[in-house]
């Protein structure tokens, strides 16, 4: 018996051809999705979704930064295919995790922030992160250190010199989001910093950088002058 081919399948192998020739360019952001889809949905026409998750989300970004239960509302989005991109998501920031440590840190300001993007700029939460770097500024280690806001993170001054101490580091970059606000720093964010800088010095271990990341840009406090007070 012959089978049937489906109307998709030769669409979703030009697609494929095309990938493979020249990556993503040239494709709409859709067709990415489109792409990426069929790996999750395998025996569906995957174009509508594609097509209905940047109609709704309107980039490939915010639709990766979207949470489970909101990519489930769009048509066409089953569990399956909502935690797949999630999934690929949470490859993309062990992708920086790994390319940072293999570069032994960062070479610019512009690298860390491109770092801090993947890792923690498009989640909804408030996310503190810490990157324990030893005396040649390469990086040991990086981690979350847990969600919820600043002002309510006591335990993080605590958190971040066990860490440094458990991973031998020398000094420290402090790193956190402002999900759906502006980078520029709150005095509780000021407060954190400080507190930081003074539990890691009982240890003699300096406090490098804290860089705070929003969708609308960063605020290094290491250029803004504020280490130097």
């Amino acid at each position: 018996m012959i089978k049937e081919k489906k109307s998709y399948e030769g669409h979703r192998s030009r697609l494929r051809e095309r990938f493979a020739k020249a990556g993503f360019e040239g494709l709409h952001d859709y067709e990415i999705l489109e792409l990426l889809l069929a790996y999750a949905i395998p025996r569906k026409d995957t174009k509508l979704v594609a097509k209905n998750l940047i109609a709704k989300f309107e980039t490939i970004k915010k639709v990766f930064d979207t949470p489970v239960e909101k990519l489930k509302e769009v048509d066409g989005m089953g569990e399956n295919s909502a935690l797949f991109i999630k999934v690929l998501r949470a490859t993309i920031s062990e992708y920086f995790k790994d390319t940072a440590k293999e570069r032994k840190g960062f070479k610019t300001l512009g690298e860390l922030v491109n770092y801090l993007r993947a890792v923690i700029g498009g989640d909804g939460n408030e996310i503190v992160h810490a990157l324990y770097l030893n005396s040649k500024n390469e990086l040991l280690h990086s981690e979350n250190l847990g969600e919820g806001t600043v002002s309510e993170a006591v335990a993080f001054p605590r958190k971040i010199v066990e860490g440094a101490l458990r991973h031998n580091a020398t000094s420290v970059i402090l790193a956190h989001n402002h999900p759906g606000g502006l980078p520029e720093p709150s005095d509780n964010d000021n407060m954190l910093t400080d507190n930081v800088k003074k539990a890691l010095m009982t240890v003699n271990i300096s406090l490098q950088e804290h860089v705070i990341i929003s969708d609308d840009g960063f605020y290094s406090y290491k250029r803004s002058g504020y280490f130097e007070n």
